[in-house]
């Protein structure tokens, strides 16, 4: 059974039928939002992952931007261990877009994740049920 970390879903909103179109997708240790400006900062962006052991597990952030969104939308970023296709941890919530010509900014900061073993892991981004795109992180160990 994944872990499951949610932000309120409004069941009664009607979904786009617009599919948006993923510009990005980074897994970094930190992303902050300026409160004052409301630019995202990412802090230590990576795609590879160094353990002592394994079992092991480490706190990340992913960051994902989307354009070409238009209404309402229900997302979901699933943390996928490639070499068994099993998700691990998945990210849920929604989003309103306004402007189809404007962007959508996900930040979403995960507790520490598990990885059980050496290998790819994915994350996964879907909108209302479709499947906009990846990124990863490889996992090894030190030496």
């Amino acid at each position: 059974m994944p872990l499951v970390y949610n932000s309120p879903v409004d069941e009664s909103k009607p979904l786009s039928h617009v599919k948006p179109v993923l510009i990005a997708a980074l897994v970094c240790d930190v992303a902050v939002k300026d409160p004052t400006t409301g630019k995202i900062s990412l802090i230590g962006i990576f795609d590879k992952i160094h353990v002592k052991q394994f079992p092991a597990q480490r706190p990340v952030s992913l960051y994902a931007k989307l354009t070409e969104a238009e209404g309402n939308y229900q997302f979901q970023a699933k943390y996928v261990f490639s070499n068994t296709g099993e998700t691990l941890a998945e990210a849920k919530g929604e989003f309103a877009a306004k402007e189809k010509l404007g962007t959508i900014e996900l930040n979403l900061q995960y507790p520490p994740l598990p990885i059980p073993g050496e290998g790819r892991y994915d994350f996964q981004i879907w909108v209302n049920g479709q499947f906009l795109g990846q990124t990863f992180i490889d996992a090894a160990i030190m030496g």
